[in-house]
């Protein structure tokens, strides 16, 4: 075989594993063209967006967090600035607990869950901060602390994402149980930690 015979075939043939399947390049995962009518776990249901983050939300909400959850972790590993993400990771994470039949792995779930929402909830994304408010009232991953869950509903009530898309305030049950636990003196320390919180800056 000739030497550019040769090399035409070797080119070919390092091609066919990059065609072969998702490949990972920087936390992303490239699963082929946008209206490939495939989604990742092999159910075709029209096109889907090359973006991580995006899928996965799409698994969450179809309820396979067991596919989300590792597409997930990808891009929560890429640092600030993914709090959908990180919010989506925390809620599959809880709704996995439910399932986990091993009452220590449905804890360290439940917290990890817990940790990943909250992160989304300082990071200033409105449906974490709303989800904060319940994880602190039902000690969910997290120590009861109704003065936490306060904070979050002042945070939640005041969040410019929300007033702009004119999104509800939490709901009315929930307004209750905090009027129900809450004194002057916690709703006040509850409106100081509420001041004092700014979201972290994004990295550079």
């Amino acid at each position: 075989m000739k030497p550019v015979a040769l090399l035409a075939a070797f080119m070919i043939a390092s091609a066919v594993p990059a065609l072969a399947g998702p490949q990972i390049r920087g936390g992303d995962a490239d699963y082929g063209p946008a209206d490939h009518g495939q989604t990742p776990d092999g159910d075709k249901k029209g096109p889907v967006s090359r973006d991580t983050g995006a899928i996965a939300e799409d698994l969450r909400m179809q309820g396979k967090c067991d596919k989300a959850v590792p597409m997930l972790r990808l891009v929560v590993e890429r640092g600030s600035g993914y709090q959908i993400a990180q919010f989506d990771l925390g809620e599959c994470l809880l709704d996995m607990a439910k399932a986990q039949p091993d009452a220590a792995k449905a804890a360290d779930m439940r917290n990890e869950g817990a940790m990943w929402i909250v992160r989304a909830a300082d990071g200033g994304f409105n449906k974490a901060q709303a989800a904060a408010v319940l994880l602190y009232l039902d000690g969910t991953g997290v120590t009861v602390d109704p003065v936490e869950a306060e904070k979050w509903a002042l945070l939640y009530h005041s969040n410019g994402i929300r007033l702009a898309l004119g999104l509800p305030d939490i709901k009315p049950d929930v307004k209750d149980r905090l009027d129900t636990i809450l004194t002057d003196l916690t709703r006040h320390e509850a409106q100081s930690r509420a001041d004092a919180w700014t979201p972290p800056q994004l990295d550079q």
